[in-house]
């Protein structure tokens, strides 16, 4: 007889939480700023799985600031969500208009098609925030303040740079790499990461074409013995079960923590969510 719960597994003996449930480290979607803030990066935490803060272009202080955060709200193990494209480039001027921003790296059809949209329905069309910070540079600069405020867990959304990993795990810190394809998570364990989400082409973030079920399989034969977490339509308790069926140590949800008041979304956002399903 043991009293080890059935869905105890080795992700969370390494991450020391009790369920292996992590939250997505989403961005901005609906609403002001990331979905993953610190309230519901905290509220995960503390039903026992891991909350991941979506901290991709925050400023330092404000990264700093949320970490701090989250660690008033609980004493949890935690992670923090950044994105590293290879080919990030250097952050534009501080000054730089949102308009200027758009001609730069938003085709013109696109636009077209947006104010199309908006004029149809009457929707009135703000001007985003430009105090987000995208560059290499600052990225590791950004790590640096993880490893100063000693977060466990660091995820990589888009790709795994050759210097990060050194980097993390000389400060303590594990890193996970998330991956559409086996190439992609190939990457992710040469790189050195400790855990890889196997993301399928259901979920709502940076994902490929192939669907969860067939792709958590692929990446768990290529990548052994590296533990692989499924992503990508994983929205209740049957879908745990599947993807530990499957061999996966845990998943990776995002939409499903939508439905929760600590999510940062808009009310009609949750209600056509609630809707859908």
């Amino acid at each position: 007889m043991t009293n080890k719960k059935t869905l105890r597994t080795e992700l969370c003996d390494m991450l020391g939480i009790e369920y292996p449930i992590l939250l997505a480290g989403m961005g901005g979607i609906a609403g002001e700023g990331h979905a993953a803030q610190p309230k519901l990066a905290a509220a995960v935490s503390n039903a026992g799985g891991m909350g991941v803060l979506g901290a991709t272009g925050l400023p330092l202080d404000e990264l700093r600031s949320e970490i701090r955060e989250i660690k008033r709200m609980t004493d949890k193990p935690f992670g923090v969500d950044v994105l590293l494209p290879e080919g990030i480039g250097e952050a534009p001027p501080p000054d730089i208009s949102m308009a200027e921003l758009k001609k730069q790296f938003v085709p013109q059809p696109h636009m077209d098609f947006v104010e199309k949209i908006a004029a149809e329905y009457g929707v009135a069309l703000k001007e985003a925030k430009t105090d987000l910070v995208l560059s290499v540079e600052h990225s590791k600069k950004q790590i640096q303040v993880m490893l100063e405020e000693k977060v466990p867990l660091y995820c990589a959304g888009l790709g795994i740079p050759d210097w990060l990993v050194p980097m993390a795990h000389e400060g303590g810190m594990k890193v996970l790499g998330l991956a559409g394809n086996v190439r992609g998570a190939l990457r992710h364990k040469k790189a050195g990461a400790d855990f890889i989400v196997a993301q399928g082409h259901e979920a709502g973030g940076h994902t490929g074409r192939i669907g969860t079920l067939a792709l958590v399989p692929q990446v768990m034969d290529a990548v052994k013995p590296t533990p692989v977490l499924a992503a990508g339509g994983i929205g209740d308790g049957r879908g745990l079960a599947a993807a530990l069926a499957l061999g996966a140590v845990g998943v990776w949800v995002g939409t499903a923590f939508l439905f929760a008041e600590e999510a940062n979304v808009i009310e009609v956002h949750r209600k056509a969510l609630i809707t859908a399903n």
